[in-house]
């Protein structure tokens, strides 16, 4: 049947991006906010088939999900391979920048690290196929539309994908709370594969050794305060940070 893709960022995202397959756009009876009519546009440019709901057809299929009144059937997000995102990264006017996420399974993590990794010129996500959160209307939802516009490839061996990628050229950097180095004692003005570690248990033993060096996020007590999505929205900052100041620039 496909996802039933809701809220207004996600679905207007989707639209605009154009790479899913709407079947059909659910409107709630009873309310109208800004950006509806939005939709309701794109919708009818695109020849998509719009249904008008009560209140109880969202509640019954999203819970509690804030909906905004709006929902649709849509297919699956593609994914991309790893040679595309490299390609992509190789292409790009600026140094690659490609995330890879190691056991990130709450959804709200998931969808924070991708909105930010959009808005910091992230490449692509490398998502391992097991111990990670699906590419879910959670995810999009939470990542305010940005998972819409981001490549994606997901993988069964993560280190190999790490190994060939710096045999491509790129270093590999993970992000960790014991590290030795500061985030802002690196030098990131090289191609780059960032890695973030999961919720509980940060990046892996063997994904760690694969990493050519550890940075971590400075704190003022030696309790480990900081999730996933903010340490790793601290690091990609720090990235661009560096490449902005280096090149005048910051990466598309």
């Amino acid at each position: 049947m496909g996802d039933l893709l809701y809220g207004i960022h996600p679905l207007y995202e989707a639209l605009v991006a154009g790479r899913r397959e709407f079947k059909r756009l659910y409107v709630s009876k009873s309310r109208r906010i800004k950006g509806v009519e939005t939709l309701l546009e794109l919708a009818r440019a695109g020849g998509i088939a719009v249904q008008y709901k009560a209140p109880d057809y969202f509640k019954s299929r999203l819970g509690d999900s804030v909906h905004q009144g709006v929902a649709a059937r849509v297919g699956e997000l593609p994914l991309a391979d790893e040679k595309a995102i490299l390609k992509k990264a190789q292409t790009d006017s600026g140094l690659p920048l490609i995330l890879a996420l190691d056991g990130v399974v709450d959804p709200q993590n998931l969808g924070s690290l991708v909105r930010t990794a959009l808005a910091m010129g992230v490449h692509g996500v490398v998502l391992p196929k097991a111990r990670t959160a699906p590419l879910s209307p959670a995810v999009s939802k939470a990542s305010a539309g940005a998972m819409e516009h981001m490549l994606f490839t997901r993988v069964s061996n993560l280190v190999a994908v790490l190994q060939r990628l710096k045999k491509a050229g790129l270093w590999v950097v993970g992000s960790h709370a014991g590290a030795q180095h500061a985030v802002d004692q690196a030098d990131f003005n090289v191609g780059l594969v960032l890695v973030i570690g999961g919720e509980a248990k940060g990046i892996r033993p063997l994904v760690r050794k694969t990493c050519d060096y550890l940075v971590g996020v400075p704190q003022k007590t030696q309790v480990d305060s900081l999730n996933a999505a903010v340490a790793g929205a601290m690091v990609m900052y720090e990235v661009m940070r560096q490449r902005t100041k280096r090149g005048g620039k910051c990466l598309k």
